[in-house]
């Protein structure tokens, strides 16, 4: 469902309301992490709300979990246990990969349709504060009615373009396989790590 190419030919059109929307938004969360005139507690409450709107969190969950996502389907409790703590974990990674960024400027420089009007890469790079050299982000854009949603995130970690969705799912399927494909076992575990990553997050501010 996400997994894709670094880059298409597939179709060429650019599509600006898609790069409209990734525009307006990533600069929002990006304003928001790098707003010191509020506490961290409303600093990250904010960018909660926005990440949740900007992104489609319960495709995403099920993206991750790949061939155990039946499970999901036929256990409503488990789909929102899962999709609770995987939509938790997300916003501490974005808040992670994106703190860096806080404060910055990004300017999106092309998008390519891989689905005329619904499925789009919108490219970007976003200029740090101090004006060092603008590291490169690429978004994938769903479209479902008049809606956008982020549906993965390729940012350079140690030197790597890495699409965020795909590298969960990988690591995700992992876990999985050696619990014997247990949902609720995964979901604790993401758990903790969501809670190494907020620990880290306090640390640095």
């Amino acid at each position: 469902m996400i997994a894709l190419a670094a880059t298409t030919e597939a179709h060429a059109a650019r599509n600006q309301d898609a790069e409209r929307y990734v525009q307006e938004n990533a600069a929002a969360t990006l304003r928001t992490l790098g707003d010191r005139t509020v506490s961290a507690t409303q600093r990250r409450q904010t960018f909660n709300r926005l990440m949740l709107q900007f992104a489609d969190m319960p495709r995403i969950a099920t993206y991750v979990v790949g061939r155990y996502s039946a499970q999901l389907r036929n256990d409503a409790p488990l789909r929102a246990e899962w999709t609770a703590a995987f939509q938790d974990y997300s916003i501490a990674v974005y808040e992670t990969q994106l703190e860096r960024y806080s404060g910055g400027a990004i300017r999106v420089t092309n998008s390519v349709e891989r689905v005329p009007g619904r499925d789009v890469i919108v490219t970007s790079e976003i200029t740090p504060r101090g004006g060092a050299r603008p590291l490169p982000v690429q978004w994938r854009i769903l479209r479902s009615g008049e809606v956008w949603k982020v549906v993965d995130v390729s940012l350079l970690l140690d030197g790597n373009q890495i699409w965020l969705a795909q590298q969960q799912q990988g690591e995700f399927l992992g876990v999985l396989d050696r619990n014997r494909g247990d949902i609720r076992a995964l979901a604790a575990h993401v758990r903790g790590l969501t809670a190494s990553m907020r620990q880290r997050v306090v640390a640095n501010n």
